[in-house]
């Protein structure tokens, strides 16, 4: 018999609907079905799966199959060709899951499958696979399947492009931050244990699993796949392959074999990559128990080529990657009770090339990189690390400690230390395009460090924070540009246009637009090292105390909200480096800050600072500022018109919407006049001083007026003031 544009559906439910182009149903002589075959058709689905889920158990309920024994089948079924979509309208009206070249055979051996190809999509996930076959057992559990290739994608969201909505009553610059003095505790007294402290973020500071809901996950998972596949079945697809895309930029990992077994009671999977190099592929490993036992996953193998690993050039920023290669080993073990997680793993990478803003402005090619980690996290939140380590090149860091993370805070306790090595050797062990500036440089001497870190959110003001660095390291070869000799002539300074373009500056002693440091107002000096570095003429380049303090606020705002900028360091990042924010500026900045330590004068330093800062659009240095929002010289200035100069630092193109609106907000003064009395508390202005200064106006002086009467210059600033410690607060 033979029919065709043949349509079928269950009785009593909407979906699926079959359609079928060609039948042929071969009858027994007792007219006794005994085959069907089916060729080209489709069969459409529709409907949640809850929904599909409630139709089938209706249906079953009405056509109820024996349980237990073999299925028995009546009838040889054969169909072929037939492609399967399924929608979920109250989801998209894009399908679900596309299944193309869907054939069946049924007999008394049981059911074999065959997909030419299939893919599904599940919010950000997705599945492709080509060239799948399988085979059902007489029982309906699937003992066998082989895929020719398979894909999984994880498509993650793009953050919010666009600049963040400004705050409310941004109308008016907010008071700049004021520094005020850090309050010690006498020694061998405890303080009281401070209330836990607010307005911080919630989210976690590190992401750390719930080690019995992912046991539990895991574990149902294994069990729903070993329910469908019998003791000694197996799943393998030929070539696996891994991606997660995030709008434009993906990173891939694979093909590679991937298996499914069930052996005894566990469920065996495994994934391998980068087969065919000629060397060791990456193989990982993992035993999920169905019931109880240790859950173990265990890493293994290369190095290999990440192109043979299956990386794409440009995913994840990697680039020239089959000039590249990886290497691994490790193994986690979560216990049977899913009390702890013990983990052993250590992960090498030999010639990376990065490609990458945020990193530099040009390929970062020849990074060797080793990093390891031994240690137990437990189901408290609590992590113990017995030994981590860092290598690259001659640099080498290795830590120890605990740490602890529950919803109500957060604990840690760290150990750290950098080996002692040669200067110029650890110079050598960062990538040229990483050091740009320092492209030609010398050193001699040698580098280590040692340093513990410790701290409880709950009280976060107690944090310690110790270390120890042997620094012996001297620059021997001197790139020109970096030269002391440079600076002490006029000299070519890069700056930025009112239109964000760069152009070149003249400037340096003799210059018109430079001012001596003995011909600048003290009170000057006085309010910079109020307001932006109170240690500048005690420490060598970087501030402990800042460091430390900056530390607690972006712990208790869980980001990074603050630094710990000295005026070195900014001198460093106004005389040699572009605004570009990324980790080559950083690390440039670091080694620069030291070198003009060693190479220049405090005084120097001071003088090549208040010369070149930028103190709004266009406007560089002391001489240009002073003349610009005063009409003065810089030995004019006074007290208060040198504090509001110093409060325009952190963002002097915002803040000189100050000048453009024509006075200065109420606000804004009282800041000014705190840091005046912090002054005066310090010994950088005298009681006098502060009196006249809380009485001083702030005149903005404008082009198309008359300059205001000169001033005798102020007399030369005191040098035996309080540079102690200070901490930066809003």
């Amino acid at each position: 018999m033979e029919l065709s544009n043949l349509r079928l559906r269950p009785s009593g439910a909407a979906s699926p609907t079959v359609t079928l182009a060609e039948v042929r149903i071969g009858l027994r002589w007792n007219l006794s079905l005994e085959s069907v075959a089916a060729t080209g058709g489709r069969v459409a689905i529709d409907g949640s799966p809850a929904e599909l889920k409630a139709q089938f158990e209706a249906w079953r309920a009405d056509h109820p199959v024996a349980e237990g024994g073999p299925l028995r089948p009546q009838a040889a079924v054969r169909l072929e060709g037939l492609e399967v979509t399924w929608r979920d309208e109250n989801v998209s009206d894009a399908p679900i899951a596309v299944v193309s070249g869907f054939a069946l055979l049924r007999d008394d051996a049981g059911i074999q499958l065959r997909i030419a190809s299939a893919r599904l999509k599940d919010g950000s996930l997705g599945f492709e696979l080509e060239g799948a076959t399988g085979k059902l057992d007489s029982h309906g559990r699937l003992a066998a399947a082989e895929v020719v290739a398979a894909s999984v994608v994880l498509e993650l969201a793009e953050a919010p492009s666009g600049p963040a909505p400004a705050p409310p009553g941004t109308g008016e610059p907010p008071p700049p931050p004021i520094l005020v003095p850090i309050t010690r505790r006498p020694k061998g007294k405890t303080a009281g244990v401070p209330a836990p402290q607010s307005g911080g973020s919630s989210l976690p500071l590190v992401p750390l699993p719930e080690l019995h809901a992912l046991r539990a996950r895991l574990v149902a998972i294994a069990s729903l796949i070993a329910s469908r596949l019998p003791g000694g079945g197996t799943v393998r697809v030929d070539g696996l392959a891994l991606r997660v895309r995030k709008g434009s930029e993906h990173l891939s990992l694979g093909p590679g074999p991937f298996t499914v077994a069930h052996e005894g009671d566990s469920l065996a999977v495994g994934f391998s990559t980068g087969n065919g190099s000629g060397g060791t592929p990456l193989s990982v490993r993992a035993e999920v128990p169905l019931t109880t036992g240790d859950l173990s996953v265990s890493l293994e193998g290369g190095p290999v080529s990440l192109s043979l690993l299956g990386v794409q050039e440009g995913a994840a920023g990697l680039a020239e990657v089959d000039r590249a290669t990886a290497a691994g080993r490790g193994r986690m073990v979560l216990d049977g009770n899913a009390q702890s997680l013990t983990f052993d793993l250590a992960l090498t990478a030999r010639g990376l090339a990065v490609r990458e803003a945020r990193l530099a402005d040009d390929t970062v090619r020849g990074l060797d990189l080793s990093i390891s980690a031994r240690g137990l996290l437990d189901d408290k939140g609590e992590m113990r690390i017995d030994d981590a380590a860092g290598e690259m090149g001659a640099i080498r860091v290795r830590a120890h400690g605990a740490f602890e993370q529950t919803p109500e805070h957060v604990a840690a306790s760290v150990d750290f230390e950098a080996p002692a090595a040669s200067c110029d050797a650890l110079l050598e062990s960062v990538p040229t395009a990483l050091l740009p500036a320092l492209e030609g440089a010398r050193m001699s001497g040698t580098l280590g460090a040692t340093g513990h870190l410790a701290f409880d959110t709950r009280r976060l003001d107690d944090l310690v924070l110790d270390y120890d660095m042997a620094d012996r390291c001297r620059m021997v070869d001197i790139p020109d540009q970096l030269a002391h000799d440079r600076f002490t002539r006029e000299f070519n300074h890069q700056i930025y246009q009112k239109d964000g373009t760069l152009a070149d500056e003249t400037t340096g002693p003799d210059a018109p637009n430079w001012t001596e440091l003995d011909r600048i107002s003290p009170f000057v000096q006085a309010a910079v090292l109020t307001t932006e570095d109170g240690a500048f003429f005690h420490h060598h380049g970087f501030n402990h105390a800042a460091i430390r303090n900056a530390l607690i606020t972006n712990l208790k705002a869980r980001r990074f909200i603050r630094g710990a900028s000295t005026i070195t360091m900014q001198l460093a990042k106004n005389l040699f480096l572009s605004r570009e924010k990324t980790v080559s500026r950083k690390l440039e900045e670091l080694i620069l800050t030291d070198y003009l330590e060693q190479a220049f004068t405090k005084e120097e330093m001071m003088e090549l600072y208040l010369n070149i800062i930028e103190f709004g659009p266009d406007i560089y240095g002391i001489t240009a500022a002073a003349d610009h929002y005063f009409g003065r010289k810089p030995d004019e200035l006074n007290l208060a018109e040198s504090l509001f100069l110093s409060s325009i630092l952190p963002a002097p193109i915002r803040y000189h919407k100050l000048w453009e609106q024509g006075e200065v907000p109420e606000s804004w003064m009282r800041g000014i006049h705190d840091r005046m009395e912090i002054a005066e508390r310090t010994g950088k202005i005298t009681a006098p001083q502060l009196a006249e200064g809380l009485a001083e106006p702030i005149v903005f002086h404008r082009p198309d007026q008359p300059r205001p009467p000169p001033r005798p210059p102020i007399p030369g600033m005191r040098r035996d003031y309080d540079e102690s410690q200070w901490q930066e607060l809003n």
